[in-house]
């Protein structure tokens, strides 16, 4: 299991994102505690780099950019995007 970090910044993104898609933002939480390497790199020539990114809300119109941090366990939340 993994712990997600949130900077002050990020949790204002997250303040700001609409009520229909904190549910689904919520399941992309749980799933970094779970599997964060799962995600989508997000420079597609470094498939192995811990630079992740993870779509999340009806047709994927969010995305969290993250950073795991192996060796903590860590998984740092970048940035929170919402594109509705």
């Amino acid at each position: 299991m993994y712990t997600v970090g949130i900077s002050k910044q990020v949790d204002e993104q997250i303040a700001a994102l609409p009520a229909e898609a904190l549910a689904t933002f919520h399941e992309a939480i749980v799933f970094l505690q779970v599997a964060p390497w799962n995600g989508n790199p997000f420079v597609g020539e470094r498939p192995d780099a811990p630079m992740r990114t993870q779509t999340f809300g009806d047709g994927g119109r969010g995305m969290v950019t993250y950073l795991i941090i192996e060796y903590r366990r860590l998984v740092e939340i970048i940035q929170v995007t919402w594109y509705g």
